[in-house]
């Protein structure tokens, strides 16, 4: 359980903050990802990180859109 929460913790811990409710589900869907991640530490680190910047993107989109 420990390690289940240390690994979500990476991902939660982006400096990303959502602003609407699509971002903020995406977020912690990569936190559910990373903390499933079976890869090497790298590789892990790297998938999480191109998650939470695909969730960047789609809040600034929704956010333009509202």
């Amino acid at each position: 359980m420990l390690t289940l929460m240390l690994l979500a913790g990476c991902a939660a811990g982006s400096n990303f903050k959502p602003t609407t409710a699509e971002g903020a589900s995406c977020k912690a869907q990569c936190a559910k990802d990373m903390a499933r991640c079976s890869g090497s530490s790298y590789t892990c680190d790297r998938a999480a990180s191109t998650c939470m910047t695909a969730c960047e993107e789609l809040d600034a989109i929704k956010k333009q859109v509202r």
